[in-house]
């Protein structure tokens, strides 16, 4: 349902749009991620590109982007500023320093996400993407997580590039390096519940199974018991299947194991079991024809009692 993962995204975004940071570094390379792909058309070029702080024009932003996405720049830059009145050596001087820097490549994944990414609910499955324009930031992308042990595909679709994880401990983890406490909580109450509704549907689907084998089994041998008794009559079994026989008759929706209790004494299921494969012969035999009377035992023989 498009509704229900936009709304996850949705939610996941207003959080991230609110992580606070006072670190020059982090708040530069969310900011230039946020800016590289909501106003720009260009890729990163690790080997001769130089990220600087292009400040852009918020009343002219506003038309172009949702409103917690320029309320989070309008934070990012004021802190970029306030880094700017007091420089040191420890600015960002290219993009291969994410690949080093933990806490700068997670804001810069932070930016990226924000600008490109959606998340669907767990309830329908486990898929968060990034839709990019260019091959060379979804390559940049895709290194960056693995850089983290994330596992991601990439794939083309109608000329963008997509980044995509489908490994639901793997997007908590995600979510949990970016700042989403909140919605890493969400996300695993809705994992846990659609994995106890399966289980339980498994269960149930099982018990079902069960039960309509059970009925089916019973049928059969409520078959043979009747064919038998209107045939040669329930006197020509031995004691042991007769005693049986008139069980299941009195009890056609028992289990073998629950049959056998019901006997004096109980017996095992699979002495149950046994007994009513004898009867299933002996009616076998009746329908191939055998005169009446004749027994299970290899010589068609009468049973001694």
């Amino acid at each position: 349902m498009k509704l229900e993962k936009d709304t996850f995204s949705r939610t996941v975004k207003e959080e991230l749009s609110r992580v606070e940071t006072i670190d020059y570094c982090e708040a530069f390379w969310e900011y230039y991620a946020l800016s590289l792909l909501l106003f720009s058309e260009t890729s990163p070029d690790e080997r001769n590109q130089f990220p600087v702080h292009n400040r852009f024009n918020f009343e002219s932003a506003k038309g172009q982007v949702k409103p917690y996405l320029l309320r989070r720049m309008f934070y990012l830059d004021k802190v970029i500023s306030t880094g700017n009145e007091h420089p040191n050596d420890n600015r960002p001087k290219n993009l291969t320093e994410l690949k080093y820097d933990v806490k700068a490549r997670r804001a810069f994944l932070r930016g990226v996400f924000l600008a490109k990414g959606s998340l669907s609910s767990p309830l329908k499955q486990h898929h968060l993407e990034f839709v990019l324009p260019k091959k060379e930031m979804a390559l940049l992308v895709s290194n960056l997580l693995r850089v983290d042990g994330l596992k991601t595909g990439i794939a083309q679709r109608r000329g963008l590039w997509i980044v995509y994880m489908k490994n639901g401990d793997e997007i908590s983890e995600f979510l949990t390096m970016l700042g989403a406490s909140r919605s890493v909580l969400k996300y695993e109450e809705i994992r846990v519940q659609k994995a106890l509704k399966s289980s339980v549907q498994r269960q149930v689907n099982m018990d079902k199974a069960n039960v309509s084998r059970t009925v089916e089994s019973s049928l059969d041998q409520i078959a043979d018991i009747e064919l038998i008794d209107e045939e040669v009559g329930l006197r020509s079994l031995p004691p042991a299947l007769k005693e049986v026989a008139r069980a299941r008759l009195a009890n056609p929706s028992l289990t073998l194991e629950e049959l056998g209790q019901t006997l004096n004494p109980p017996i095992s299921k699979s002495a149950v079991n046994h007994r009513l494969r004898r009867i299933s012969k002996r009616a076998a035999s009746i329908k191939e024809g055998k005169p009446r009377g004749a027994s299970d035992s290899p010589e068609g023989l009468p049973e001694r009692r």
